[in-house]
């Protein structure tokens, strides 16, 4: 009898274990959208503000690639993030803001059902007066741009009609690509975060059910 008790409490403990471990995998969701990136000395990084409200400085580099993004932002443009490297011609000139705009179609793999991504990541250097935004960047590179309410769904025709849509995360890119560090580094603290909470909830409860079962003795 008392060995029963106490498969019944392991079984017990055991349950809200799994429960604590599946809330995260359980909420997350994943979009298929352009995403857009900045740089810092001269390494990619996920905006933090729309291209509409980022007023562009000279040599800035924006990057839009078509991805699928969960709690990790997806990965950045494959290409190089320093100026210098994408616009080696573009001489400063007085009064003139100089942006490059990186636009990565991605692969097939993420790619809408029916469509195939163009192969070849567009580089266009772009000059602007000053106080215009990244998206004036994006407007002035003469590639055919997609928008809805300021939200830019198609680059160059690609994708045909979706914006933004939800969609099941791809196994083929979580395998074989990194994450960025960044990421990793949410990803592990909202893990170990868990993993402390329900150390904490199993131990309260192997507690109380020890107690029980003491008394009952």
């Amino acid at each position: 009898m008392k060995q029963h008790k106490r498969n019944i409490a392991i079984i017990f403990i055991a349950s809200i274990l799994s429960s604590i471990f599946s809330i995260t995998s359980a909420n997350a969701a994943d979009y298929r959208y352009w995403t857009f990136w900045v740089t810092t000395n001269d390494q990619w990084s996920f905006a933090n503000e729309g291209a509409g409200t980022l007023i562009a400085t000279d040599q800035l580099v924006t990057g839009w690639k078509f991805a699928v993004t969960g709690v990790d932002n997806g990965l950045p443009p494959v290409t190089s993030a320093s100026f210098a490297e994408l616009c080696p011609d573009t001489s400063e000139q007085a009064g003139v803001i100089r942006v490059a705009v990186v636009v990565d179609f991605n692969d097939s793999t993420i790619a809408p059902d029916g469509e195939t991504p163009p192969s070849e990541t567009k580089i266009s250097c772009i000059s602007l007066k000053e106080g215009l935004s990244a998206a004036d960047a994006l407007n002035e590179s003469g590639l055919e741009i997609r928008a809805n309410d300021g939200f830019v769904c198609g680059i160059n025709g690609y994708p045909k009609e979706e914006c933004g849509i939800e969609v099941a995360a791809p196994t083929e890119i979580a395998t074989t690509q990194e994450t960025p560090v960044a990421a990793e580094e949410t990803v592990t603290e909202s893990s170990n975060n868990t993993t402390i909470i329900g150390l904490g909830v199993i131990a309260i409860v192997a507690a109380l059910v020890a107690s029980r079962m003491r008394k009952k003795k």
